[in-house]
């Protein structure tokens, strides 16, 4: 129970949604991709190789937008 009796209720919109529908999604609110962050090595830039970094990109591919975040390569 929560506050006052009231039970609690977990959200959780896109947990079975793709990457991509994720990206059309974000896109569509005018969320601020620019400032998310996916990649596993922490540089200055997106390493574009690590698995979630490869997942990340082909998400924005199919979606059929450019990733705003900037890559090593």
């Amino acid at each position: 129970m929560g506050i006052l009796g009231h039970p609690v209720r977990v959200q959780h919109p896109l947990l079975r949604k793709t990457k991509a529908e994720i990206v059309k999604i974000g896109k569509a609110l005018d969320a601020p991709l620019h400032l998310t962050w996916s990649c596993y090595r922490g540089g200055e830039k997106a390493c574009g190789k690590c698995d979630s970094c490869v997942i990340r990109l082909k998400g924005f591919r199919e979606a059929g937008f450019e990733d705003p975040v900037a890559y090593e390569d």
